[in-house]
């Protein structure tokens, strides 16, 4: 799906990974691939990984796991994150940092993808 290829931040190996993930979660939206996509990025901005509609996002264990494995990427992907908006992120609900982090990069990942393909 060529949306998926057009992120700034597709240079990180997580994406491939976030990929996967965006693509099993679409399957339940109706339409064709582009309006699924469209649809979940949408439901994604207005309710955000805390809603609990990422299945791979849900439990703390799954977010320390997937957090652990993509650290350096998920860290350099904040660091971008806060150099664009020339301050710190604050972790408002002080969730665990890993869990903070998985939802951070992967929200940012998707917004992204909204931004270069439907706006």
């Amino acid at each position: 799906m060529k949306a998926l290829e057009k992120s700034i931040y597709v240079e990180y190996p997580v994406s491939r990974v976030f990929n996967k993930m965006i693509l099993s979660e679409i399957e339940s939206y109706d339409g064709t691939k582009k309006e699924q996509l469209r649809s979940f990025l949408e439901d994604l901005q207005r309710m955000g990984c805390i809603s609990g509609m990422i299945g791979d996002f849900i439990y703390h264990a799954d977010c320390k796991k997937f957090y652990i494995a993509h650290l350096d990427d998920l860290e350099n992907i904040r660091e971008e994150i806060e150099q664009s908006l020339g301050e710190a992120v604050k972790n408002r609900h002080r969730l665990p940092h890993y869990t903070f982090m998985c939802w951070l990069c992967f929200e940012e990942y998707c917004f992204d993808i909204y931004r270069s393909a439907f706006e």
